[in-house]
């Protein structure tokens, strides 16, 4: 089976992150999928970058990758829909055929995955992690963003959100098209610890962002760390990431960490890479994630895959998994600096009476959702849906 993926975001020389997550996805297909990527970026410098991946940590398949960079000027979306033309006018030059196009993230690439779709006569189908379907957190789609959204979902076969809650922010564009929910998929890496967590000292907390407050609400989660410490509970925190966040921003974290009486007890990491970020969280107790807003965040689902149980907000399909399975953790409500330091006392309290849960059985759940074979196997399914 070909598979055409054009993919808005994806890990690029400019950003290396970006759209980590859709790669994943790319990777986790089964042998079953040849897949060719596009993919677009504004740059300071014009390229074309042609290839075969290697296969990644995640899956079996490889990947052709066809990356191009557009110069950084205005119109900025025009450079980079006539970029994806041409590339597929390449394609097509070569006799390629695919048997779907497959558009991730409908950005950037969602007009030209239309016409992708319209050339070769193929099914379309739609991943989605983008919160700007959602205008709660004060961003939304620009006019000409939601004429193209709007678009190339009603004209394809099926969406695959990454939660039910996103979902539902899809049909409010596109009525009426089926869906099927493919969640973010885990890097192999995020395994059980082969070593028993500590059952002695401070309940040890992680967390793992952007750093970015608007988002992650970091000063919300520091004040209630600084609460429930101020009740008694012997608590530590590492936080790593912040390649969202600019020094001015960590900077400020620690001044409010100083004021509230943390500073021996919070430790500001810095951007780590996947190993660094495992090892974290099997020395780990507790993950902690206190967002004003996210779809299905994937640091989220690797806690969850070393058996790391987890304190997060029940914002977009957070609540889907730690909503009905309570063994994961504590769901809160966004904002709610109370409650957050309420579940920190109670699971210092857990941790002091060696209650804390059986890591095992939270790996297990991951798997049976997140894992490669998982993720990779529901989109192979969803193809043959539309193939049929």
């Amino acid at each position: 089976m070909r598979v055409l993926h054009l993919a808005s975001w994806y890990p690029n020389r400019e950003h290396t992150q970006l759209g980590n997550f859709v790669r994943r996805h790319i990777e986790a297909l089964p042998t079953a999928v040849e897949s060719t990527v596009l993919h677009v970026w504004p740059s300071a410098r014009k390229a074309r970058e042609v290839g075969a991946a290697e296969p990644g940590s995640l899956g079996p398949s490889s990947i052709r990758e066809v990356i191009s960079y557009v110069k950084d000027l205005p119109p900025r979306h025009w450079r980079t829909e006539w970029a994806y033309h041409k590339h597929m006018s390449r394609l097509r030059k070569e006799g390629y055929v695919p048997d779907l196009v497959h558009l991730h993230v409908a950005a950037e690439a969602a007009r030209p995955a239309l016409k992708a779709a319209q050339q070769w006569n193929a099914p379309l189908v739609v991943s989605e992690n983008w919160t700007a379907y959602h205008g709660e957190h004060g961003r939304s789609f620009r006019l000409k963003e939601e004429r193209a959204v709007r678009d190339v979902l009603s004209a394809s076969s099926l969406h695959l959100p990454v939660s039910h809650h996103l979902g539902r922010a899809m049909a409010r564009y596109a009525p009426g098209v089926r869906q099927k929910v493919v969640p973010n998929v885990v890097d192999d890496r995020f395994g059980l610890p082969v070593h028993p967590r500590s059952e002695d000292g401070p309940l040890r907390l992680l967390h793992v962002s952007s750093m970015l407050d608007a988002h992650k609400d970091i000063s919300g989660m520091l004040q209630a760390l600084g609460d429930a410490v101020q009740r008694g509970a012997d608590l530590v925190m590492d936080c790593f990431g912040g390649a969202g966040a600019g020094a001015d921003d960590i900077a400020g974290y620690r001044r409010l960490v100083q004021s509230l009486g943390l500073a021996e007890r919070v430790r500001f990491m810095g951007p780590a890479g996947p190993d660094e970020v495992v090892g974290a969280m099997h020395a780990a107790d507790v993950f902690v994630l206190f967002s004003r807003y996210e779809n299905l965040p994937c640091v989220l689902l690797e806690a969850w895959m070393t058996g790391l149980p987890t304190v997060a907000t029940d914002v977009g399909g957070v609540g889907e998994h730690l909503g009905v399975n309570p063994a994961l953790g504590t769901l809160l409500t966004a904002g709610d600096i109370q409650g957050l330091a309420d579940a920190l006392v109670g699971w210092h309290a857990r941790k002091q009476d060696r209650n804390l849960p059986n890591g095992l059985a939270i790996g297990e759940y991951a798997r049976a959702r997140f894992s490669n074979e998982a993720v990779g196997g529901a989109f192979l399914e969803a193809y043959r849906s539309v193939l049929r």
